[in-house]
């Protein structure tokens, strides 16, 4: 019994060296997340860009490596939800986002836009995306621009799996695969989202 507890061992050591090889030979970054809610009020933390987020009845306060100081105010109204922003960069600047989101639940599809403005550098960038969601299993595809030059700058195409463990928990293992202008794919981001619930969230 030692002797295969210790193969065993053994083993999982050359599959996990091999997987973390593998992962650098594909540039994956792993970053997860966490929100933690309760009584209406939620707090976030991010891996991807340090984020630490706090909201309350649609009003949600961050900050992270890009961002000083950020301010969303978000509301939703017969599947659809817009939300308006401001942050103040960690470049001295401000920057002004407008986003909106139509969720069809009926099939599972949502599409959804956003545009922001830096106001310092009078410059303007945009967003648009689709995505799809059922049965736990999620996809989304997004769309980056430049508008003031009205060009192509990149995409992200993300999937995950949401496996509600409890009613209180759960966990989505997600995957994001970016490209640039040029169709070159950068850095794969992997990880976990996990959310948790104490009490009501409303």
């Amino acid at each position: 019994m030692k002797k295969f507890l210790i193969a065993l061992a053994a083993a999982g050591g050359l599959i996990v060296m091999g997987c973390q090889q593998e992962a650098e030979a594909l540039d994956v970054d792993f970053v997860s997340d966490m929100t933690i809610a309760s009584q209406g009020v939620s707090i976030g933390l991010d891996q991807d860009g340090d984020e630490l987020s706090v909201s309350a009845g649609g009003l949600t306060l961050s900050t992270s490596d890009t961002s000083q100081i950020g301010l969303e105010y978000g509301m939703s109204l017969a599947g659809i939800t817009g939300s308006a922003s401001y942050d103040y960069t960690s470049d001295d600047e401000h920057e002004l986002g407008f986003d909106t989101s139509l969720n069809l639940s009926a099939i599972g599809v949502s599409v959804d836009a956003g545009l922001d403005w830096n106001i310092d550098d009078s410059s303007f960038s945009g967003s648009l995306g689709t995505g799809y969601s059922a049965f736990g299993l999620d996809g989304s595809a997004t769309s980056y621009w430049d508008l003031d030059d009205f060009g192509y700058t990149g995409m992200d195409l993300d999937a995950g799996y949401t496996l509600q463990l409890t009613d209180n928990f759960s966990v989505r293992p997600n995957i994001t695969v970016p490209f640039d202008d040029d169709w070159v794919r950068g850095d794969i981001a992997a990880g976990f989202s996990v959310n948790i619930t104490f009490g009501s969230s409303e």
